[in-house]
């Protein structure tokens, strides 16, 4: 019966230590990190994942409700790896909508991970600004 009790405590510990989830906002100065990729402009955005971070790191990107994002023209954005085993990978496309959450694509965590991000095809233009709870993260370890 102790064993029972003991052995049903750590799995409960180990459960609940493996589904640890960090969400990491961008490497920034500070916020907002305001964004506004064009044809003729992309923007990058890096995230710096802390040491000794058990994976994967998965890209979201998430806005609630009635959040304020202006999109004109094509505004489907290719999310591109510029670092990692794959630089110049696509590694996603999204439309950038209030009240969504959307998985962009799960890595391997790396110290730090970096991506670009363009309108993918004809003329377009998306701008928002990135604060604390809206915008692009990297959601580490077992998020889902």
């Amino acid at each position: 019966m102790r064993f029972t009790a003991i052995a049903t405590s750590l799995i409960a510990a180990a459960v609940s230590a493996s589904a640890a989830c960090l969400e990491q906002p961008p490497s920034a100065i500070g916020f907002p990190i305001n964004f506004d990729i064009s044809t003729t402009r992309s923007d990058a955005i890096s995230f710096q994942i802390p040491p000794n971070s058990v994976g994967p790191c998965q890209l979201i990107a998430k806005f609630p409700a009635g959040y304020p994002i202006t999109s004109t023209g094509s505004d489907l954005v290719n999310v591109t790896a510029l670092d990692g085993p794959a630089p110049g990978a696509l590694v996603g496309a999204l439309r950038f909508r209030p009240d969504t959450k959307v998985f962009i694509n799960s890595f391997a965590c790396r110290d730090i991970m970096s991506y670009e991000l363009a309108i993918a095809q004809g003329e377009g233009e998306v701008k928002f600004s990135e604060i604390a709870g809206a915008g692009l993260f990297m959601d580490v370890g077992d998020c889902y």
